[in-house]
């Protein structure tokens, strides 16, 4: 009887921390991640270093108890009859192992530049085009945006970068412009390759690389691979829309329908070519770290810039030489104080005050959620393991 209690009582134990304590310890990852991301945040607005560590190892540890109590008569006629009680206690004390990460490899990826991917995976991932032009974005074609890596000012270089996410949010709104990830031949010889040293090796060879020889209609061939890579795409109805118009005219481009493969260089190519500088993850963290409160309890944002589209507005019409890092929280604002609300999505505490996002400044939220899935684009695991988490479920 007391094998039955226990037996029972570990399957229905280990079924309910396998259901509800998975749940539990996603939760505080994610939340010691955002907690991170948010200190190393807010430690750039004051000068320091940051520092990061990375889940190693995530486990339970279980303990076991119980008690049998009863008793039960046998009368002549052999049928047993009887009463009996018991209590059966689990605990479970949860662990998550963190170790720092740090070294050559992570200063690389916090200080490369954001790869043209990684952007068009965020606007593939619902993330409005300007939000993600604004935070990565150094250059785009031949319109600059402004430099937060010298100085500790921020200034716009070119008025015109505003009015362009003001036509991209304009145009998106209307599905007529998109990023996405495309995939298009890539024909890689500069000169045709003549026939006679097209063979059989070469075809095979050329499968295993999960490319063809294509034969010319001049009978010459063509080594091309079929490549998936970024593109911003003008749709059909673009070339009769006045925004649409302004921002092919703004961005040299045609004005026709078509898809431009986005690249990583300084200036625009001719053809279907788009170009973007992109700034580091170091350097976008640094321009979110203009949106920290200077002081506790400090005042909102203005009133006349604080949304995005304000804030576009704002760049598009100032001079260049004003100071844009106070306006930074229009998009991006952690607040500093003494105690942090109760249902802060996420706050820290440094140098004896806590930091945090209000719940309720949606925009906020969802700039941190970006920046949180571009930090785990950028930055790799290296060579530690992926962690697992170690449940016990009973038997």
């Amino acid at each position: 009887m007391a094998s039955a209690l226990c037996v029972g009582g570990c399957a229905q134990w280990g079924a309910n921390v396998l259901e509800e304590n998975h749940v539990a310890f996603n939760t505080a990852v994610c939340q010691a991640m955002d907690s991170q991301m948010l200190l190393n945040i807010v430690r750039m607005s004051m000068e320091e270093p940051t520092q990061w560590m990375m889940v190693s190892a995530i486990n339970v540890n279980t303990s076991v108890g119980g008690s049998l109590n009863g008793g039960v008569t046998i009368p002549s006629s052999g049928f047993v009859s009887g009463a009996s009680g018991g209590t059966t206690s689990f605990t479970y004390t949860p662990n998550i192992t963190m170790i720092p990460k740090q070294g050559e490899q992570l200063a690389r990826e916090l200080m490369s530049p954001i790869p043209v991917s990684s952007i068009e995976s965020m606007v593939s991932a619902s993330w409005p085009m300007s939000w993600v032009i604004f935070l990565t974005c150094e250059q785009f074609q031949n319109v600059s945006s402004f430099d937060v890596t010298r100085g500790f000012e921020i200034h716009a270089n070119d008025l015109r970068f505003g009015r362009m996410m003001q036509l991209f949010d304009e145009l998106q709104s209307k599905h007529l412009t998109s990023l996405s990830l495309t995939s298009v031949p890539i024909v890689w010889n500069q000169e045709p390759i003549p026939a006679s040293e097209v063979n059989l090796g070469s075809i095979v060879s050329a499968k295993k690389d999960r490319a063809l020889m294509h034969k010319r209609p001049d009978g010459m061939y063509d080594y091309i691979s079929i490549e998936s890579v970024p593109v911003l795409t003008m749709y059909e109805g673009i070339q009769n829309d006045l925004h649409g118009q302004e921002l092919l005219k703004l961005l040299e481009l045609e004005n026709v329908p078509g898809s431009y493969r986005m690249i990583s260089v300084e200036n625009p190519l001719p053809g279907k070519h788009v170009s973007m500088r992109t700034r580091s993850l170091a350097a976008l963290m640094r321009l979110m770290s203009f949106g920290v409160d200077r002081v506790a309890n400090a005042p909102p944002p203005q009133e006349n810039v604080d949304s995005p589209e304000e804030l576009w507005n704002l760049i598009s019409s100032i001079n260049t030489t004003t100071d844009l890092s106070r306006n930074v929280n229009a998009v991006f604002r952690v607040h500093r104080g003494a105690r942090a609300p109760s249902d802060a999505p996420v706050s820290v505490a440094f140098r004896g005050q806590q930091f945090w996002i209000e719940a309720s400044d949606k925009t906020s939220k969802q700039v941190f959620a970006l920046a949180r899935d571009l930090y785990d684009l950028q930055v790799k695991s290296g060579n530690e393991a992926t962690p697992v988490l170690t449940i016990p479920v009973g038997r």
